[in-house]
């Protein structure tokens, strides 16, 4: 057997799995990024969560709307992680004091990464879908 000429498919991290994919990572920090809301720009703690499952919901239905086809595991997963990652975070932040110079680098930190991974999914769709532009 030539090795040469066998080619094996490439592994695509980014498709849409049945309930978690590497798209769970964005949506995950989308909420952990909302829960700096009411530390960072003053808003309430029920507002910041409203407006997570607001944004969350809005997001699923966008994806709906574009044709991005997903199980509906994954779209309520999708709505239900930015919640957890809201909850957990804010919990955190109650627990420990932290200055607010220090929740700005960590919420930089965690917005540089929230984009890393958006963008590294939408140049993999990209790929995938050649007709895309």
């Amino acid at each position: 057997m030539d090795l040469t000429t066998e080619r094996r498919p490439k592994r695509d991290w980014w498709q849409k799995g049945r309930a978690f994919d590497l798209w769970s990572i964005p949506h995950f920090l989308f909420g952990i990024l909302m829960a700096f809301l009411p530390s960072l720009a003053g808003t309430s703690f029920l507002t910041a969560l409203a407006l997570t499952i607001i944004l969350a919901m809005l997001w699923e239905i966008y994806e709906k709307f574009v044709q991005i086809r997903e199980t509906v595991q994954n779209s309520l997963l999708d709505i239900i992680l930015p919640i957890v990652a809201f909850t957990l975070t804010s919990y955190i932040l109650r627990i420990y004091s932290f200055q607010y110079s220090d929740l700005l680098v960590i919420a930089i930190a965690v917005l540089v990464l929230y984009t890393f991974t958006n963008i590294s999914g939408w140049l993999a769709y990209r790929r995938r879908n050649r007709a895309f532009r």
